[in-house]
Parts: C-alpha cells; structure tokens; sequence
C-alpha cells in the first residue's frame, strides 16, 4: 500500500463530504459492538486518507496484500475495498486495482509514471484544440528533451495515445492527432490511466 506524507488540497472536506470521519463508528453498528474485521481495515485505511498519507489517485493495497498485511482471508479484504466503495472514498478498475477517490479521480503527476505524465499532457491539450486534429504532436526526441526523460519514455507515451484513439502514426513522418469522434470520454482516459499505472506497480 502506497503511502505518502503530503497533504491533500482540500483532503479533510473532501472526506468528510463522504459523511464518514476516522473515528466514527461503522453505519448500522450499535455502541460498544466490536467492528468487523472488514471495517477495521476499511476505518485503518480511511484514517490515511483523512491524514493525507493517502491522497487521490494513490493504489491502496490489494485483497492479497491486505490479506497478507492483517492475516485475514481474501474474503475479508474484498470486503474492506466493498466498503470503501460504499463510503465514496476509492474505485476500483479492472485489471488495475483500487485507487483513492472517486472514478474520475487522475492519479497525481508525482506518483504517475513519466510516460503517463507525457501522455495526459499531450491529450489535454488535443482536447482543448492546442493541436488541432491533423496536428503533428511533438516527435520522441523533442518530448524526451522537454520533459528531460529517455527516447523509450516518450515512445511509450506516444503508444498509449495511438491505444486510445488519440493519434495515428505514419512511419519516417511522426504521429498526427485523429479526428475528435475517435477520442476517448473523459472518463475513459481516466481509467486508462490507472490502468496503466497499476501494471506499472505491480512489477
């Protein structure tokens, strides 16, 4: 489970907009009742976020890993990521894992990896008609220079813009930005982030 000390920008309203707190006792469960395993794990793990240990966009820790982390079943632990889901406070996307935040939530530029940051700056600006459709974006060398990172790097970026629909690429010329009907929704764009993210954590 990924952690880090920052604060979130707003994190105790954002939370507590999900009308839970740490420290609050679990929905339906009566004073002095002893909480479930589930939901121990569920308020340890709330508890991060509101502390801002854990901010938007963080992977919180699989059902393997939690189960591992508080020797509890599998069954346990998929309950604990169910009841963040209730309370609003993570999502979870296939293949990928479960993240901090709602569904639309983009993981922050520090703990994205820099092919990614490339990639999502690139398409908000296709998407805000920067480079109009037709548009050369800019070549492997010239983004590896701007963003002070490797020729692969910026390949990689250039391939999960070309995955999506973003741009075409034409062999010995460079990638061009497609026509807007084949863009991503926002919200695809977002999942495909984390996605992408999550494989690159779990290597």
């Amino acid at each position: 489970m990924t952690g880090r000390n920052e604060a979130v920008p707003g994190g105790q309203d954002w939370v507590k907009e999900t009308g839970r707190g740490p420290g609050r006792p679990p929905r339906g469960a009566a004073e002095g009742d002893e909480d479930p395993l589930y939901v121990r794990i569920a308020n340890d793990i709330e508890k991060l976020i509101h502390q801002g240990k854990l901010v938007p966009g963080d992977r919180i820790g699989s059902q393997t890993e939690l189960a591992q982390q508080y020797n509890v079943s599998i069954t346990t632990s998929r309950k604990a990521h169910e009841a963040l889901r209730t309370r609003k406070l993570a999502h979870t996307v296939a293949g990928a894992g479960t993240f901090v935040g709602p569904e639309d939530t983009t993981p922050a530029p520090a703990v994205m990896p820099a092919y990614l940051v490339i990639a999502d700056e690139l398409a908000t600006r296709i998407r805000a008609g920067d480079i109009p459709a037709g548009g050369q974006i800019p070549s492997r060398r010239m983004l590896a220079k701007r963003f002070q990172t490797s020729l692969v790097t910026a390949g990689e970026a250039t391939a999960v813009l070309r995955e999506k629909g973003w741009v075409y690429t034409v062999a010995d010329m460079g990638s061009f930005v497609t026509s807007a009907e084949r863009w991503p929704s926002e919200q695809e764009w977002q999942k495909t982030i984390a996605r992408h993210r999550g494989r690159r954590e779990e290597r």
